[in-house]
């Protein structure tokens, strides 16, 4: 059971349904509103919940920045929500742009938030990569089927837990050298992937592994977020097996997310090298963000 404000719920399992009630009114379509999202990165977001104006409200308290508000899921009341919520605690970040659209333009104070769009592609598109445009993307993956003929993609499973960490701490390990992957990224990142693999089943995640040489190589992971589009939540592949990204989202998406139209590739967290990444696979458009605050 929801609380009402000034009463907060922190989020667990048990509150997905609830959460889920609310959603079915307003699809998302960015990935902070990802159930999964919601409850494997509790631990480093630390969300709660808190009904305003019977609009469901969610308050993150993460590490890394000051307390804010997602945008009320709802539409009883927004303007009186809207101030509760920055009075509590003075933002409203990750906004979508159709939800700012309908607010009056002389009362908040609205900053974009480049380095939290999120990246959608046409599924169909990473599953073909036909074109001039991919030419570098097919021949990464034709140096990796050369080195690794006899690789099998195979339906990621709880029980490749284990060899998952594994591989994740090796690539952590070659990314750790840049300072934009600090010891809290370590941290909060296998948090997370402990967290999916625990409630994999509840919270309805699938996947991919690509094994060779009796190893796991690397790993695609993700869920629905509407029913045209799903998330991708993790994807980590052997930093020395040139071709193991490209081929893991081809094989992931052709094979695991066929269902969906949209792939949702999430953020690039202002990343230099993540932003160039996501950006020459041609994202059929970008979901823009927004802080909002008061006047």
């Amino acid at each position: 059971m929801i609380p009402e404000y000034p009463q907060f719920k922190p989020i667990d399992l048990g509150c997905l349904t609830d959460i889920e009630d609310h959603l079915k009114g307003h699809p998302p379509n960015i990935c902070e509103f990802s159930s999964a999202n919601l409850i494997i990165w509790q631990d480093f977001d630390r969300y709660q919940l808190t009904l305003i104006n019977n609009n469901l409200c969610i308050l993150n308290d993460p590490l890394t920045e000051p307390c804010f508000f997602f945008a009320p899921i709802g539409h009883n009341e927004i303007k009186a929500t809207i101030a509760t919520c920055l009075k509590h605690c003075g933002s409203i970040s990750r906004v979508t742009e159709d939800f700012i659209k309908n607010l009056p333009q002389d009362q908040y104070h609205f900053k974009c938030l480049r380095s939290q769009f999120d990246y959608v592609y046409e599924r169909q598109v990473l599953a073909e990569l036909k074109g001039r445009k991919f030419d570098g993307k097919r021949n990464h993956i034709k140096r990796f089927i050369r080195r690794f003929p006899e690789y099998k993609f195979v339906p990621l499973e709880p029980q490749h837990k284990k060899a998952a960490l594994e591989l994740f701490e090796q690539w952590f390990t070659i990314r750790e050298e840049s300072r934009h992957f600090p010891r809290l990224a370590h941290n909060s990142q296998k948090i997370a992937i402990e967290q999916a693999f625990k409630h994999f089943k509840e919270l309805e995640l699938h996947g991919g592994a690509i094994f060779a040489e009796d190893k796991l190589q690397g790993f695609i992971l993700g869920s629905q977020l509407n029913k045209d589009t799903a998330t991708l939540h993790f994807l980590y592949g052997n930093p020395k097996a040139q071709g193991i990204s490209q081929i893991l989202l081809k094989e992931g998406c052709e094979k695991v997310f066929s269902q969906y139209k949209y792939i949702n590739q999430e953020q690039d967290l202002g990343i230099p090298g993540l932003r160039k990444a996501k950006l020459s696979y041609h994202p059929h458009h970008l979901e823009k963000k927004f802080e909002i605050k008061a006047k």
